[in-house]
């Protein structure tokens, strides 16, 4: 049984995935004391990478879901797996 569950919707996916609130990068943010490379699991369309991006100079951003990663929010400092 396949673990990409996500692929089939791939390109509809953005459109209705909620958002997490700035408060909540604000609290992670505040914990980080470099911010050179970050790491984004299961990116799906780059959501979180997308945020990161923002702050950091580098963002490795990976999902099992190729057909994600082809709708992924794109930036020069985000480097899709």
């Amino acid at each position: 049984m396949s673990k990409d569950l996500f692929s089939r919707q791939a390109n509809q996916y953005a459109a209705f995935r909620p958002t997490y609130p700035k408060e909540l990068y604000d609290f992670i943010f505040s914990h980080v004391t470099s911010f050179t490379t970050s790491w984004d699991v299961g990116t799906g369309n780059g959501q979180v990478a997308r945020d990161l991006s923002k702050r950091f100079e580098k963002v490795i951003a990976s999902d099992i879901s190729a057909k994600q990663l082809e709708n992924a929010y794109q930036a020069e400092n985000i480097f899709y797996f």
